[in-house]
Formats: C-alpha cells, sequence, structure tokens
C-alpha cells in the first residue's frame, strides 16, 4: 500500500479484530443492544466484529486503518496444518508444523514482514516468544534431551545451506545473527546452535532446515540427513504448541 501524503510504500503494523462502534443506541432494537452489550462482556464479537488492519508510512509518519466486514481468520489454516503433523514420517511433519509456524509468525508476530526472512529475523528479536521457548526448555527435560543432542550434532557438522548449490553447499551469514543484516563480524561457528540457550541460533536452525528441505537439499535416506529433520520437527513443534497454547 503506498502512502497517500509522500507516495512511498507504507508497512503493515498491525492487524486485529475489533468491535463496530454504535452511533447511537436508537438505532438497534432493545434485543441487538442487549446482544451487543454481551458481546462485548464475552469478548465474543460475532456479528458486531470488523477486521482492521493498520498500515505506518515510516517517511512522513502517517497511519493508515482500513477497516472490513470480514478480515481473512488464519486461526483455522495453522490450527489444521498443526494437527497433519499427528502423522506421516518426520520430513513430512516438518513441512507441515512449519507452515503452521510461519503462518501463525506473520500473521501475529511479524506481521510486516516482506519475506520470510525478515520474518525469522524479528522472531529472534521477540523477548516474549524467547523467553517463553528457554522456559520451556528448563522446565522440560525431554526438550533439553533433544536440543543437547542436537548441538552436539551440529558442532560436529555444522548445518549448511544446499538451497542455493547442491554441489557445494555453504554455511549462510545469518548464523549469530539477529539484526536486519547478518553480523559479519562474528567470530562464534556458523552453523551451529552454541547453548541451551541460544535462542537466534535455535530459529535459525529451524529456518535452516526449511530452506534445505523446501528446495530439495535433504534426502531422507541419509542419516545425517534423517536426524536433522527429526530433531528440527520435535524443537520446533514444542514452540508452536506455546504459539497455540496447547499443553
Amino acid at each position: 500500500m503506498k502512502c497517500h501524503e509522500c507516495g512511498k510504500q507504507m508497512e503493515k503494523i498491525d492487524r486485529r479484530t475489533e468491535m463496530v462502534e454504535l452511533e447511537s443506541s436508537e438505532d438497534v432494537t432493545e434485543g441487538q443492544f442487549a446482544d451487543y452489550l454481551a458481546a462485548q462482556e464475552s469478548g465474543d464479537f460475532g456479528e458486531w466484529a470488523q477486521g482492521v488492519v493498520e498500515y505506518l508510512c515510516h517517511s512522513c509518519g502517517v497511519t493508515v486503518e482500513l477497516a472490513s466486514d470480514h478480515l481473512a481468520d488464519y486461526d483455522a489454516l495453522i490450527r489444521n496444518w498443526h494437527a497433519k503433523t499427528k502423522q506421516g514420517d518426520y520430513l513430512s511433519k516438518y513441512v507441515f508444523e512449519y507452515l503452521a509456524f510461519m503462518a501463525f509468525l506473520k500473521s501475529y508476530i511479524a506481521i510486516g514482514s516482506a519475506t520470510e526472512r525478515a520474518a525469522i529475523q524479528t522472531l529472534k528479536c521477540n523477548e516474549q516468544a524467547k523467553r517463553k521457548y528457554l522456559t520451556l526448555i528448563g522446565n522440560d527435560s525431554e526438550l533439553r534431551k533433544v536440543l543437547s543432542s542436537l548441538i552436539r550434532e551440529l558442532k560436529r557438522e555444522p548445518l549448511h545451506n544446499s538451497s542455493k548449490d547442491y554441489d557445494y553447499p555453504e554455511i549462510d551469514n545469518w548464523w549469530n545473527s539477529s539484526g536486519i543484516n547478518p553480523d559479519l563480524k562474528s567470530k562464534r561457528k556458523k552453523g551451529a546452535i552454541h547453548s541451551l540457550r541460544d535462542w537466534g541460533n535455535i530459529v535459525e536452525f529451524w529456518y535452516g532446515i526449511r530452506n534445505n528441505l523446501f528446495h530439495g537439499g535433504k534426502d531422507p535416506s541419509v542419516v545425517h540427513d534423517q536426524f536433522l529433520v527429526e530433531h528440527a520437527f520435535k524443537t520446533l513443534s514444542q514452540f508452536v504448541k506455546i504459539l497455540l497454547n496447547e499443553p
């Protein structure tokens, strides 16, 4: 969407559902007014709901809110992708879980991100998500076991990105980076998760596996690849459960 003041591209900064405001109680029947108050009290807006998408122009500071009677609800889609992880091998489980993960991320956490990479970098900087996941790691012995095994494997053989060149895959520069650009000055080993609290590289690992899978760079018959995909699913699925408030 272009800014009407300066003509530059605006960024989507919010996407929400609100209640329609009644201009006057005289415009509705007593039954409708009672239904409105009940919806307001319960938080289930029902027929009184309207979708709002908000945009911001970083150049001139203009904000625009667009209201719609119907705003696409991605919750059902996210939960359907997540439900598909209940069956199949780890490769298919991971693909479905990643789709649920990214749909949630771009709908609720990284709303204005134009690319998956931008959304991933936004998640790395999200302190609430980081705190919840690290707390889960501290409380869940099985997750710690899975993650510790993954850390050892990546230390032995770092994750390479084979999506660009199957014959000579390289390690992405985005490891150890939480900003909008890769940290090329970092001395830490790339392609690895350095500790149970290395949130940024855990997220980078999920994205790296996604790249290799979606671009055909993982072989389900290779033991090392099987290991990485299995551990990618087991670690990501726990985060998706947090997002969906599942026990």
